[in-house]
């Protein structure tokens, strides 16, 4: 069983332009609720005992804003705060924080998206993961269904869920949704400090993707998604 699971939230947030100056991006509030609430919300939905969370910019107001959350939460799972002094980008935050993650999988969750579901996602992935397969398993969205998204894909899946990669310009049906299992014992053999896990889904044989079931999924990248966000989010009576 996966016990852990890391949520990125060291970034700066600056296509969000004046709203990040004096507030990380994490914090934003949709609906009323900050991003990094929202990504802690859908923790609740499954079993973890422990929540490893990378901070940098203006680091102090997010460890104010989890102390919040845990004060009003006081069954959550341990939360783990890591401080960056410098931006180490998805890989070398992963291989920063190893003494935490330990060598069994982990999940991983971006903070700067949302996900309302029908299903539980983490149950979803664990029922796919396969560990003598895969050392990544990405949650992957139709991007011509996700709400604050304005590219044009990331990968297409076969039957079997092996990526297709790009070697063109041009539409790929799936996006990666932000959520993944990952080995993070193959991260922390990585030879760098800062690097992106990107170098993985890209030439490593061993990633797989899975399609997000009956969700719907919105990103959060400039000033105006906050709007439409917040409209379909008011549409479907969420919270």
């Amino acid at each position: 069983m996966i016990d852990t699971i890391m949520l990125f939230a060291a970034g700066f947030g600056n296509r969000m332009r004046h709203l990040t100056e004096n507030s990380p991006k994490t914090l934003i509030p949709v609906l009323g609720k900050p991003i990094l609430h929202h990504a802690l919300e859908l923790c609740k939905s499954y079993p973890f005992k422990r929540v490893v969370i990378n901070t940098h910019y203006l680091h102090a107001q997010v460890k104010k804003s989890i102390k919040s959350f845990q004060k009003n939460n006081p069954n959550f799972p341990e939360i783990i705060i890591i401080y960056e002094e410098e931006l180490l980008e998805t890989g070398g935050a992963i291989k920063n924080a190893q003494e935490y993650l330990g060598s069994n999988p982990i999940f991983t969750l971006n903070t700067d998206i949302i996900l309302k579901s029908k299903y539980n996602v983490f149950e979803l992935m664990i029922n796919r993961w396969n560990a003598a397969e895969m050392d990544f398993l990405l949650l992957m969205q139709p991007y011509k269904k996700a709400v604050g998204y304005s590219g044009h894909g990331d990968f297409d899946l076969d039957k079997e869920g092996n990526l297709l990669r790009p070697d063109k310009q041009g539409n790929y049906d799936y996006m990666y949704a932000g959520l993944q299992i990952l080995n993070p014992l193959k991260v922390a053999k990585h030879p760098l400090k800062i690097f992106s896990l990107r170098e993985y889904y890209l030439n490593s044989e061993m990633v797989r993707g899975i399609p997000v079931k009956g969700a719907r999924w919105y990103h959060a990248t400039s000033p105006e998604d906050l709007v439409e966000i917040e409209m379909d989010m008011l549409a479907h009576n969420d919270q």
